[in-house]
């Protein structure tokens, strides 16, 4: 399970831990957006510091409708106690966590001022 907590601009967060080039785990805080199909955006400056792989180029739709072509990078972390590769947009807004990395969980958030977020992940059946 992933915990986290409504922060005082009203948005659910967590820290995600990235695994950098030399294997160390740096963690990060990221706000959820549910409207943001993909897995995970950072600033460049963060993905400089990963020493993140480019691996291309990629449009995406962004709040306002427009598409926008964003740089595309490859990334290791730590999710629900696995590690998984992900897909992440170089974008030089806060951290978020899309519905890409939050499918196949349950999301719950008590919307307060430090209320309580947890991912859990869902079982077949």
């Amino acid at each position: 399970m992933t915990v986290g907590a409504v922060n005082l601009l009203h948005r659910p967060e967590i820290n995600i831990a990235l695994i950098d080039r030399e294997g160390r785990e740096q963690s990060i805080e990221a706000h959820l957006d549910t409207g943001f199909t993909g897995n995970l955006t950072l600033p460049t400056a963060a993905i400089t510091q990963l020493r993140l792989p480019f691996i291309g180029s990629t449009n995406f739709r962004i709040g306002d409708g427009v598409l926008t072509r964003f740089d595309l990078y490859e990334a290791t972390i730590w999710w629900q106690g696995n590690q998984r590769t992900i897909n992440v947009l170089a974008s030089e807004v806060f951290p978020l966590v899309g519905i890409g990395l939050l499918w196949g969980n349950n999301l719950s958030v008590d919307f307060k001022h430090g209320g309580e977020v947890s991912i859990s992940e869902l079982q077949d059946g």
